[in-house]
């Protein structure tokens, strides 16, 4: 590099546009990195688990009849919703566990009604579930399938 003096003020300028660049760089990382962690972990927190109180769910259960249980969370019911279906399944419950081969979190229904549908065998029905049918089902209607 020669002695010129306007080589070491432009060399001076681009260092300084480079730091912030890089500055700019690092707060949009760290702004997406804030983004994810807002809306990522809620959403885990959607679809929820066996730890929840079951005072908060209301279940329709039909497992001896189609093999299924139907899980909704009070919190996320119309008014209108809410009474139909304390009426007519039962209140402060979860569906079993036992004999489940797989359940679709937040199934939305065609009417917009959205809840966990639970899968199981063994029942009168001539045909178990299959895991396959399920996990199709399940994406179809815009949930998420889950094993056992």
């Amino acid at each position: 590099m020669t002695n010129n003096p306007y080589h070491s003020i432009m060399y001076g300028i681009i260092l300084k546009i480079r730091s912030q660049e890089i500055k700019t760089l690092t707060r949009l990382f760290l702004a997406f990195i804030a983004l994810k962690i807002l809306f990522v972990l809620p959403a885990g927190t959607a679809y929820g688990s066996s730890g929840e109180d079951p005072k908060a769910f209301v279940i329709c259960e039909r497992i001896k009849r189609q093999s299924i249980c139907e899980e909704y969370r009070l919190s996320s019911l119309s008014a209108a919703d809410r009474q139909l279906i304390t009426k007519h399944c039962t209140t402060g419950a979860r569906c079993p566990d036992e004999n489940r081969i797989g359940r679709c979190v937040r199934y939305t229904d065609p009417d917009g009604l959205v809840f966990d549908k639970h899968y199981y065998r063994g029942s009168g029905k001539k045909h178990d579930w299959d895991a396959t049918t399920i996990e199709e089902t399940c994406i179809q209607s815009g949930g998420k399938y889950e094993d056992g």
